[in-house]
């Protein structure tokens, strides 16, 4: 009854507050269905076109695809209102832009060269990933994380560039993937069309499908 009444008082003040109320959670909506693209994303392109390269080159795209993935995901259970996995859904967004870049880099070189991996190259690109993801933990260090990501960016486009030198097809869809990953990480300025985090989920799953394109058979280097 005290709702009717408010109602006939105030009609419009209570049309814009379920008005707001039905906005946020088509945003919420529109979060879980981008974040949970992504997931899929980064698992199918992970299962159909690098389970059946060398292990260690196929462990270095798993780290990368994967944790990209595991960060989608658990933003998709703080989207659902799991506010509590907020502390580690940015944990792991970090892991992402740290020892997930450090490892498709590695990848991509092996990938554009027709490298096979060892064991030590393996270790070193995880040691290292690890280190700086523990690096960037820290209060006084975490400022820079951004900085990391834009690096592994750079790296991928000359790696693509200079494979596209040598007339390699898979350089061309590591220049887009690269792209995307760049306009991932510019979806503010997109904000006038749709909301950055959707900007941001869906520019990463179409890295990760280029990046998975990269790898197909058709791709491979020419003969000479």
């Amino acid at each position: 009854m005290r709702d009717r009444t408010a109602f006939l008082e105030h009609p419009t003040a209570l049309g814009g507050k379920s008005s707001r109320i039905f906005v946020n959670y088509v945003m919420i909506f529109s979060h879980i269905l981008s974040g949970s693209i992504l997931v899929g994303a980064g698992i199918g392109v992970f299962w159909h076109y690098f389970g059946r390269i060398s292990l260690f080159n196929r462990l270095l795209w798993g780290f990368f695809l994967l944790t990209t993935s595991l960060a989608a995901l658990i933003g998709v259970f703080q989207y659902a209102g799991n506010d509590l996995l907020e502390p580690l859904h940015r944990s792991m967004i970090i892991l992402s832009d740290s020892l997930g870049v450090v490892c498709v880099v590695t990848a991509v070189y092996a990938l554009l060269n027709q490298r096979t991996l060892s064991l030590l190259t393996f270790l070193s690109t995880v040691i290292f990933g690890l280190f700086l993801f523990i690096s960037l933990l820290l209060p006084d260090i975490r400022v820079f994380t951004p900085i990391v990501p834009s690096l592994g960016i750079l790296v991928l486009m000359l790696l693509a560039v200079f494979s596209l030198l040598q007339r390699n097809k898979r350089g061309l869809w590591v220049v887009l993937a690269a792209m995307m990953m760049g306009l991932a990480t510019k979806a503010d300025a997109f904000d006038g069309f749709i909301h950055p985090t959707d900007f941001y989920h869906y520019a990463s799953a179409l890295a990760l499908w280029f990046f998975g394109k990269a790898a197909h058979r058709d791709n491979q280097l020419p003969v000479r």
